[in-house]
């Protein structure tokens, strides 16, 4: 586990420490720690674009059609899309656990 995940988790136990009447097991609460996480987790997704995208780049300048193109770089940004969802609806549910546990 490298230091930046140990920081996320951190980041998200401490917005479920502060957040505990907010985050409940309910619609409004669900969708509350989501997009708390969510915009949380835009910050470490920018970083993944900006490691990734020289070298996704230069593979797509290989590929001799347009419509190639296109399609690698939707397939790229869903990828990427996927990801962040993935990250967002994870440390979703830490934070909502950690809100669970502070009401008892």
């Amino acid at each position: 586990m490298n230091m930046q995940t140990i920081w996320y988790v951190l980041i998200h136990i401490s917005l479920g420490l502060i957040g505990w009447q907010v985050f409940t097991i309910s619609n409004l609460g669900v969708l509350a720690a989501l997009a708390v996480c969510g915009s949380v987790q835009t910050w470490p997704m920018y970083e993944f674009y900006k490691l990734s995208w020289d070298k996704f780049n230069s593979m797509r300048s290989g590929l001799t059609g347009a419509e190639d193109r296109k399609r690698e770089t939707r397939s790229y940004w869903v990828r990427l899309s996927r990801l962040w969802l993935f990250r967002s609806s994870a440390y979703s549910l830490l934070t909502l656990f950690v809100a669970w546990l502070m009401r008892g």
